[in-house]
C-alpha cells in the first residue's frame, strides 16, 4: 500500500518521503535549516525514520528552531522505534547523562509552558539509557558500543561487569572509535579485568591520541610521568600534558602545574605552576584548588598568604573535597588565615566525617567526648568512633575501649574494654598495647594475666611507649610473667628515665635498693631523689624507708695519703 501511495504521489506531482529527506539533506548542507526543517517534517510525518532522526538533530542542536531537547527526544524516539541505530544511540546518551534546560530559561514563564508543555529538560534514566544503548550496539553503532562498554565499566544503572565492558570496548575500538580506545586503555591500565597491562593500555591510548582525543593525551602524560608501561620521562609527560592542557583539560592543567611546582621535566617555576593550577581550579577541579591552597600556605616561591590559602581550601571543601574540609577545619581551630572559630571548625570536620573519612570521624568523635566546639555527647562520640573503627582505624577502636573502661556513653564494662583494646592492639595501636598490658597486670575487672601483660607491654615498649617501658622493666625486675632479669629491667627503666619519666626513676630506686643482687643504696637514693623532685609520691615514701647512706670516712684517709705522697 505504501508503495502505491508513493507511486500515486509521483503521478500527481508530490514528492516522496525519500525525496523530501534528500531535499532536506541538501538544504542542511548549505545551511538552509528552514528549508531542511520543512522537507524533513513532510517526510517524518510519513514515517521516514531518517527524516525523524534528522529532525531530532535540528532540535538537539538548535538549528532553524529553538533548541529543545524534549522535542529532539520525541523525534529520536519515533526513529528509534523503527530501529534507527543512530537515533537509538543518541537517546542512550541523552538518558544516560540527562540534559538540563537551556541557561537563562525561566520554566515558570507562561509563554514557555504553552510552547513547551513537556518542559525543556530530560532527567537521567539509566535503565532507559541501557535499553537504547544495547539496541544500537547490537546494530553495530560504534558510539553506542563504546557507551555500553562505559556503562558496564562504571556501574551506573547496571552492576559493574568488566569482562562485558572490555568486550564492547574492543568491538568499538577495532572500528576506530576513540572513546572506546580510551576506555579500553583505562581498563587495561587499572587491571579491572585482571592483571594490569600498562603496555597494552599505552598502545590504545596512542590510537585514541592520534584521533585527537584530549583525555588520551592526558593519560599518555600520566604514563610518562609515572613510568607505567613506558620508561619514565618527565619531559615527554610535559609534552602530552601541555597538549591536553592547551585543549582545556582541567586534569592536565593541574598535572602540568604540579610538574612546575616540583621542577620535573620543566624548570621549577611557582608562577607558571600557579597559572596552570588556577586554570584547572576555575573549571571546578577541586584537587587543583587544594594544590593552590598548599602553594599559598607554604609560600613556595611566594610570600605565604594564609588568607588566599583558606579561600582555595574552602572552594575545594564546598565541592566535597574531604582533605580540604579537614585542612579548613584545622585552620579554624588554629585561627590561621581565618578567624578562630571552633564551631565552624567542627562543621567542616563533620562534613568530612559524614563522607566517610576515618580520620575526620576519629577527630569529631574526640571533640564530642571532650565537649570542644560542641556540647559534650558521649553517645555521638561513640557513634563516630564506631564508624571510624569499622574502617579499620585502630585509634578509634582504642577510644571505644576507653569509653567502655570508664563507663562513658555506655555502662562500665572492663571485659568489653579489654576486647576493644585487644582488637586495637592487634591492629598496631601502641596506646592499646600499653593499656592492654596494664589492664592484664592489674586484673581490674578481668582475670589477671602477667604473661599476657608482659607480651603486650613489650610490644608497646619496643615502639617507644615510655609507660610500657616502665611496666616491662618492673615485670623483668620482679619476675612477673617473665623470667626475673635485672639487666633487662635496668635496660628498659634506664631508657624510660632518660626521657624524664619519674615512674622509671622510682623503679630504678627500687631496683638498686631492693631487687638487685648487689644493692647500691647511694644509687637508689639518687634515683628516688630525682623522682621525688619531679613530684612522684611513691618516691618520697620509699626515700623515708631507705637506710641512711654509709659514713664518708674513707674520704679523709684518702686525702691524707695523697698529701703524704706529695711530700
Amino acid at each position: 500500500m505504501r508503495k502505491l501511495i508513493k507511486a500515486a504521489g509521483r503521478l500527481f506531482g508530490s514528492a516522496s518521503p525519500d525525496d523530501e529527506h534528500a531535499r532536506g539533506l541538501k538544504a542542511n548542507d548549505r545551511g538552509d535549516y528552514k528549508t531542511a526543517l520543512e522537507a524533513w517534517l513532510a517526510a517524518a510525518r510519513e514515517g521516514h525514520a531518517d527524516a525523524q532522526y534528522s529532525l531530532g538533530r535540528l532540535y538537539d542542536q538548535g538549528k532553524g528552531v529553538v533548541r529543545n531537547i524534549v522535542d529532539a527526544v520525541g523525534w529520536y524516539r519515533r526513529a528509534a522505534d523503527q530501529g534507527h541505530g543512530e537515533a537509538q544511540a543518541r537517546l542512550a546518551e541523552i538518558y544516560y547523562y540527562g540534559c538540563e534546560q537551556p541557561k537563562g530559561v525561566v520554566p515558570t514563564d507562561e509563554a514557555l509552558s504553552v510552547l513547551f508543555p513537556n518542559g525543556l529538560k530530560i532527567e537521567q534514566d539509566y535503565p532507559t539509557a541501557l535499553r537504547w544503548a544495547r539496541a544500537a550496539a547490537e546494530q553495530g553503532v560504534a558510539g553506542a558500543q563504546a557507551l555500553l562498554g562505559y556503562m558496564h565499566a562504571s556501574g551506573f544503572g547496571i552492576e559493574p561487569d568488566y569482562a562485558e565492558a572490555e568486550r564492547w570496548y574492543r568491538i568499538a575500538a577495532a572500528k576506530g572509535n576513540a572513546a572506546a580506545q580510551l576506555g579500553l586503555g583505562t581498563l587495561l591500565a587499572g587491571g579491572y579485568g585482571g592483571t594490569p597491562n600498562p603496555e597494552a593500555a599505552h598502545e590504545w591510548f596512542r590510537k585514541a591520541a592520534e584521533q585527537n582525543n584530549v583525555m588520551a593525551w592526558y593519560y599518555l602524560g600520566t604514563q610518562y610521568a609515572s613510568g607505567l608501561g613506558v620508561g619514565q620521562d618527565h619531559a615527554e609527560a610535559v609534552t602530552w600534558f601541555r597538549k591536553a592542557a592547551d585543549a582545556g583539560a582541567a586534569a592536565a592543567q593541574r598535572a602540568l602545574g604540579l610538574l612546575y611546582t616540583r621542577g620535573l621535566g620543566v624548570p621549577n617555576d611557582p608562577h607558571k605552576a600557579e597559572t596552570w593550577l588556577r586554570k584547572a581550579a576555575v573549571q571546578g577541579d577541586a584537587e587543583a584548588m587544594v594544590q593552590l591552597g598548599h602553594l599559598n600556605s607554604r609560600g613556595a616561591g611566594f610570600q605565604p598568604n594564609l588568607f588566599d590559602a583558606a579561600i582555595w581550601y574552602r572552594a575545594a571543601a564546598e565541592l566535597g573535597h574531604r582533605e580540604a574540609q579537614k585542612i579548613l577545619a584545622q585552620m579554624y581551630f588554629a585561627g590561621s588565615g581565618v578567624p578562630r572559630d571552633e564551631v565552624e571548625a567542627v562543621r567542616w570536620l563533620e562534613r568530612a566525617a559524614g563522607q566517610g573519612d576515618p580520620q575526620a570521624q576519629l577527630r569529631i568523635g574526640a571533640l564530642y567526648a571532650e565537649g570542644r566546639g560542641v556540647a559534650r555527647d558521649y553517645d555521638r562520640a561513640l557513634d563516630w568512633f564506631r564508624r571510624a573503627a569499622d574502617q579499620g582505624n585502630s585509634d578509634a577502636v582504642y577510644n571505644i575501649g576507653m569509653l567502655h573502661s570508664l563507663g562513658l556513653g555506655v555502662p562500665r564494662d572492663p571485659a568489653g574494654a579489654l576486647s576493644w583494646y585487644q582488637r586495637a592492639a592487634e591492629q598496631g595501636s601502641v596506646l592499646a598495647q600499653f593499656r592492654l598490658g596494664a589492664m592484664l597486670a592489674s586484673g581490674d575487672g578481668v582475670p589477671q594475666d602477667y604473661p599476657g601483660a608482659a607480651l603486650w607491654s613489650r610490644k608497646a615498649a619496643e615502639q617507644g611507649h615510655v609507660g610500657a617501658m616502665v611496666n616491662i622493666g618492673r615485670f623483668s625486675m620482679q619476675g612477673l610473667g617473665v623470667e626475673r632479669d635485672t639487666a633487662e629491667a635496668l635496660r628498659w627503666l634506664s631508657a624510660a628515665a632518660d626521657q624524664k619519666e619519674a615512674a622509671a626513676m622510682t623503679a630504678l630506686g627500687e631496683l638498686y635498693g631492693h631487687w638487685s643482687d648487689e644493692k647500691d643504696v647511694v644509687r637508689a637514693r639518687s634515683w628516688l631523689e630525682r623522682a621525688a623532685a619531679l613530684g612522684e609520691p611513691r618516691a618520697k615514701s620509699l626515700l623515708e624507708r631507705l637506710p641512711p647512706p654509709p659514713p664518708a670516712s674513707g674520704q679523709d684517709g684518702g686525702q691524707h695519703r695523697a698529701a703524704a705522697g706529695e711530700g
